[in-house]
């Protein structure tokens, strides 16, 4: 299998919405009960310590950083 990560960023999208689009509309994409606890452990955590959260803007800044 080669490495999809050496593709361009537009050729990997291309290719995420391929498969997405083979989807049934369906499908059942909620949370795992894993992933929902954790979740609710990050949000119960924000609460207590708000300073721990990190804005949308934040986060999209931090991504756009990474590329």
């Amino acid at each position: 299998m080669s490495d999809l990560s050496t593709l361009p960023v537009g050729d990997r999208l291309r290719i995420v919405h391929a498969i997405w689009d083979t989807l049934p509309d369906d499908v059942d994409l909620s949370p795992s009960a894993e992933q929902q606890a954790e979740i609710d452990r990050r949000l119960a955590s924000d609460h207590v310590d708000p300073s721990t959260a990190v804005s949308r803007d934040e986060m999209m800044r931090r991504i756009e950083k990474q590329r």
